[in-house]
């Protein structure tokens, strides 16, 4: 019997963190921005958008931009959740295709035309985008438009 009882209780402490450690994968699945963009400087980035794409973990804008060269090229900007982004003031309809936007951008440090806007600040079509919240880290100016 004493045998039999302790195979129970191994059994279900055995099942309980395997299942405390299935539910907490997740958890390690989220990515340090700081990694990939640089956290030190801000780069305005001024162009049309292509698309806004409005999904978990991060929402994505991309927007063709013109270069020194006056070559066009894709840039991809990550944002925050679609849930803060609700909070701030954001909907999925915040961008439209042929929109102009301009937003400070941390970039890539690798300089591929990629950066990250969190919290996110700028223009679009001349108008101020809705404020980060005050519980979101330091935000850079909104960036002038250019005439």
């Amino acid at each position: 019997m004493i045998t039999q009882s302790r195979s129970r209780v191994l059994i279900v402490m055995s099942l309980i963190i395997v299942g405390l450690t299935l539910v907490s994968i997740p958890t390690f699945g989220h990515h340090g921005t700081g990694i990939s963009y640089d956290q030190n400087i801000w780069v305005p980035v001024t162009g049309t958008v292509l698309e806004f794409a409005w999904k978990n973990p991060h929402s994505q804008l991309y927007l063709a931009v013109t270069d020194d060269k006056g070559n066009t090229v894709r840039w991809g900007i990550e944002m925050n959740s679609p849930g803060v982004m609700i909070r701030q003031g954001w909907t999925n309809h915040q961008f439209k295709p042929g929109d102009q936007v301009t937003v400070s951008v941390h970039p890539s440090r690798t300089g591929a035309p990629v950066g990250e806007c969190i919290p996110c600040s700028g223009l679009l079509n001349g108008k101020e985008l809705p404020k980060p919240t005050a519980t979101e880290e330091r935000q850079p100016a909104a960036p002038e438009e250019k005439q």
